[in-house]
């Protein structure tokens, strides 16, 4: 097992939730590059605190450029902003450690954020591993358990990162961010800090190849509570998104992290995923 320890370094600024239109404006490294991506968030509509959250993902092959992640962010962003609404990564793919040592199809981070900004930085506990098999050719298992006392996450079933939530002492204790209702977000995000990519030049994984496209495929997205008992799914069975579940993200400016995409409704879809006969929710990149 490969990892990194990461702490008080810069992390995943979710700047931009939004579900509605936004003026084009110039705030990505190389502008309005024409490379557009998807995001969901269940923000104001279903969040949760404590049990277990899971869902069943079929990752592109993010070689190189590509960020698809599946995070919780805490329900009062809005009021509290980021890093201060606290924001747990279950997984998230593509970084620049994986790029540089060959292993993007491996390699995957989890963690948590909390805290404020200060110094360039913020506290945070996120951790890089190198999983024994390819999670970029298959659907596989990303899972959360969540109780007063521990964050633990896991990929198809084994556990990879643990986080005790129960701690108050010294500045910024984790325990006194993790311990509400978050809400989920989806998203396949192109370029930007966590891959150190950030011009169009550099991307590989949007190719004459792939006409230019890939695509992130969610199969369900479950959560029980702390007695197992299933209390909010999306099976994506409907022919469109449920937005009485789901916000759809649209803006030009991507997330917040030097990213080179910018989010449009027409990039999330439902449909089936060609090699299994799944219907799903497709997360598409364009560009």
């Amino acid at each position: 097992m490969k990892f990194r320890f990461l702490l008080l370094l810069l992390g995943v600024l979710p700047i931009g939730l939004c579900c509605s239109e936004s003026p084009a404006r110039d705030e990505s490294p190389a502008g309005n590059t024409l490379i557009s991506s998807a995001r969901i968030n269940t923000l104001g509509k279903f969040s949760f605190l404590y049990g277990s959250i899971e869902a069943n993902i079929k990752m592109p092959n993010t070689a190189d450029g590509l960020w698809p992640a599946f995070w919780l962010l805490g329900a009062d962003y809005e009021t509290i902003g980021w890093p201060g609404c606290g924001e747990i990564d279950i997984v998230e793919m593509g970084g620049r450690t994986g790029i540089t040592s060959g292993i993007q199809q491996t390699f995957f981070a989890q963690g948590c954020h909390w805290g404020e900004l200060a110094g360039g930085g913020h506290p945070n506990y996120t951790l890089e591993y190198n999983n024994p098999v390819n999670l970029q050719d298959d659907f596989h298992l990303y899972r959360m358990a969540w109780d007063e006392q521990m964050i633990r996450l896991y990929v198809d079933n084994a556990q990879w990162f643990t986080m005790d939530i129960n701690v108050f002492d010294g500045p910024y204790p984790a325990g006194n961010y993790f311990h509400k209702p978050f809400c989920i977000i989806l998203n396949l995000a192109v370029g930007g800090d966590y891959p150190g990519i950030y011009s169009r030049e550099e991307i590989t994984a949007l190719n004459k190849e792939n006409d230019y496209s890939a695509a992130m495929y969610v199969d369900y997205v479950k959560v029980y509570d702390e007695k197992n008992v299933l209390i909010w799914e999306d099976n994506f069975d409907d022919p469109v998104l449920d937005e009485t579940k789901w916000n759809i993200e649209v803006n030009d400016f991507g997330g917040g992290n030097h990213e080179l995409q910018s989010y449009r409704r027409s990039n999330v879809s439902i449909d089936i995923e060609p090699v299994t006969g799944k219907n799903c929710l497709i997360l598409k990149t364009k560009g």
